[in-house]
């Protein structure tokens, strides 16, 4: 490979993006259960054939489709991929990654101005990030971070049995209710701010499940959480606020002794390959002044914090790139 590869591979995403985008707008991926070639996509969507050619081809290459070539023009459907991710049901992050796109495609046009005067403070968050929870972080808790929480509650022994969780800026309450539609006998308190807990609720609500989760409006920063939980989620909620440590702490007391704490977050690496996957998505936050944790950084302010017990469980699918996952112990 030249080393100039992986630089014109950078160019080169553009293409691709550009080419998914047009398909969730075109909503390509609902029909193709039956493959088709190019001249039937063009006519049904009203596009040009040749064209098109090229365009499925692209996708074909992405994994989006799955190419039959019997016969003389090769014909497509849809790959299983896409037929979870890109279709409604239970999987649907069409919504999530058109604003992941839209947000990345902002965050790199302000690359320059944010290195020649620097980041301006930002109000707390509002309605802004309810309608976000509502919309795209809903799609992604359902399809990414939600099963992920379930995987971990199964396979690891120290969160075997646990019955009271805090999921700590728990945005539209999927990773809370899952948990609790997983083990009948969990119960959990979800916290966020106001409007984004106001929209917890309204999921609450809808799978039936208010007597065993509830959410919270509050900051926590300043507001009581509750106290005597014996399992907090906290995903990526440290980097968004100004004293870290100080929330571990908050943290910290509201853990019943014998308690842990899951705390999932995007990490740069030790590595320049361990880093790429991470800042191309979090450079436009850590430029924004928000906290990005380097290697080992997560582990040292929860030993500040008063845990007992901390250890690095390795990185774990989230949505945009892995995050490190910490379980940290208070005393019983």
């Amino acid at each position: 490979m030249h080393a100039l590869q992986p630089y014109w591979n950078l160019a080169g995403a553009a293409v691709g993006a550009e080419a998914l985008r047009l398909a969730l707008e075109l909503d390509l991926f609902t029909g193709l259960e039956t493959a088709a070639d190019a001249n039937a996509v063009a006519r049904d969507l009203g596009l040009d054939a040749w064209a098109t050619g090229a365009w499925l081809e692209m996708l074909w290459s992405l994994g989006c489709l799955e190419r039959v070539s019997e016969g003389a023009a090769p014909r497509y459907r849809v790959s299983p991929v896409s037929a979870w991710y890109w279709r409604p049901g239970e999987g649907d992050c069409r919504r999530a990654w058109s604003n992941r796109l839209a947000r990345l495609q902002g965050a790199a046009a302000q690359l320059e101005p944010l290195l020649r005067h620097g980041a301006t403070p930002t109000p707390p968050p509002g309605e802004a990030w309810a309608e976000g929870a509502r919309r795209q972080i809903d799609q992604e808790q359902r399809a990414v971070t939600a099963p992920e929480a379930v995987a971990l509650f199964r396979e690891w022994p120290e969160l075997a049995g646990r019955r009271h969780l805090l999921d700590l800026g728990g945005g539209p309450g999927r990773v809370a209710l899952t948990l609790a539609q997983t083990f009948p006998d969990l119960r959990a308190t979800v916290l966020d701010w106001p409007a984004t807990a106001e929209v917890a609720r309204e999921h609450i609500a809808e799978a039936g499940l208010a007597d065993r989760v509830v959410a919270l409006g509050g900051d926590i920063t300043v507001c009581d959480p509750g106290q005597g939980y014996d399992v907090i989620w906290c995903s990526s909620v440290l980097h968004f606020v100004a004293e870290p440590e100080a929330v571990l702490r908050r943290v910290y007391q509201a853990l019943a002794p014998g308690g842990v704490l899951i705390c999932a977050h995007g990490e740069r690496g030790a590595t320049a390959p361990a880093s790429a996957r991470v800042l191309p998505f979090y450079l436009p936050m850590m430029l924004a002044g928000h906290f990005v944790p380097g290697p080992g950084e997560i582990g040292m302010l929860l030993k500040r914090a008063g845990f007992d017990t901390v250890e690095r469980r390795g990185e774990r699918d989230f949505p945009m790139a892995p995050a490190a996952v910490w379980l940290a112990t208070k005393a019983g």
